[in-house]
């Protein structure tokens, strides 16, 4: 999103009394503001092969989180790409079950501090 595409969103959000928005899925051209785990889980379930579902958190935070983008490959993959900052803090993953995928969308999604690593799958020891 463009910074003159969320200024017009928190002004809606505002207009309508609502606080500000911290996260936007985008799935099938289709907005989702400030997803629970429930509607991310159903649009991960939901993607079809060359689907994409976005996540981008529209608050500032100190470590530059800009989005996080499944992809559902023809293989029945998944490419997971994280921006963090700018484009050339991106990481990108191939992961190979819907479990791993939701785990780290969601890990990413709740701004848990391990997000990072849960692209490369679990630590040792963790027990997530």
């Amino acid at each position: 999103m463009s910074d003159q595409e969320k200024e017009l969103l928190r002004q809606a959000q505002q207009r309508r009394g609502l606080g500000p928005i911290g996260l936007v899925a985008l799935f099938r051209g289709r907005l989702a503001r400030d997803p629970d785990v429930s509607t991310i889980e159903s649009m991960l379930a939901g993607l079809r092969h060359r689907e994409h579902l976005l996540l981008q958190r529209l608050t500032d935070h100190d470590e530059g989180d800009r989005y996080i983008q499944v992809l559902l490959d023809e293989d029945d993959t998944y490419e997971v790409e994280h921006q963090a900052g700018t484009a050339a803090e991106r990481d990108r993953t191939r992961l190979p079950s819907l479990a791993a995928v939701r785990d780290a969308v969601l890990r990413w999604a709740a701004d848990q501090p391990s997000r990072r690593t849960a692209l490369e799958g679990p630590e040792p020891g963790d027990s997530t």
